[in-house]
């Protein structure tokens, strides 16, 4: 139980931060992240008091969540490709189960074993709006080049999956990375080794869905 005095503390401290535009999550704030345990029932806290907040405090909230602590916590799992561990660190994580289970973990009610296993297109068709396709990156990084900064888009390629995340500054490919079970990295999609060896690319946007952010703050599930 978290006492009173603290809780009103704590919703005044994430108010006004939004307020500002400048919300960060613990992780990103302190050395001595808590454990991830303790990161979930946090993000599962301040979900319920974003109920009433504006859909763009929502997306602002799950943008620093992915670009900020699922990186924070994931950086260097190795991947495999049965990995579907649910402990950051420990153990394997496939592409799939890496957008999945990191979503599951941030509260969204899906079929994370179903999305991850199935084709990307899957995933994206049911998370995503704004899908495109494309046969070049360079299509790819001219359509990425015109979107909105703190986006998190999902990303299908010829055989991987991850996230895409535009900050103010730059783009980057997250993803579990099949190469030399190099894991969860986070690299700049213009020098992609993944990105740049794909001849397909299917990308939809996960932060300007308004309605599945909505289901997630509230703890309804994706249909």
């Amino acid at each position: 139980m978290f006492p009173v005095k603290s809780v009103l503390i704590c919703i005044c401290i994430i108010i006004n931060a939004f307020t500002n535009g400048g919300y960060q999550t613990p992780a990103s704030n302190v050395d001595n992240k808590p454990n991830y345990s303790e990161f979930k029932k946090g993000v599962e806290h301040t979900k319920s008091v974003l109920i009433r907040h504006p859909a763009n405090d929502i997306r602002n909230y799950l943008f620093k969540l992915i670009d900020d602590d699922i990186y924070n916590y994931w950086a260097g799992t190795p991947w495999n490709f049965y990995g579907a561990t649910r402990q950051p660190k420990t153990g394997n994580i496939a592409c799939g189960y890496f957008v999945t289970n990191t979503l599951s973990d941030l509260g969204f009610k899906i079929n994370r074993i179903d999305l991850a296993e199935a084709a990307s297109a899957k995933m994206i068709k049911k998370l995503c709006v704004e899908i495109k396709s494309f046969t070049t990156i360079d299509k790819l990084n001219s359509y990425l080049a015109k979107q909105p900064i703190n986006s998190i888009f999902i990303i299908g390629l010829d055989f991987h999956t991850g996230y895409i995340i535009k900050t103010a500054t730059n783009t980057y490919f997250f993803h579990s990375y099949y190469k030399k079970n190099e894991g969860v990295i986070k690299e700049k999609t213009d020098t992609s080794r993944a990105l740049n060896a794909s001849k397909f690319f299917m990308i939809g946007s996960l932060t300007a869905n308004t309605g599945l952010l909505r289901k997630w703050v509230a703890n309804k599930p994706v249909m």
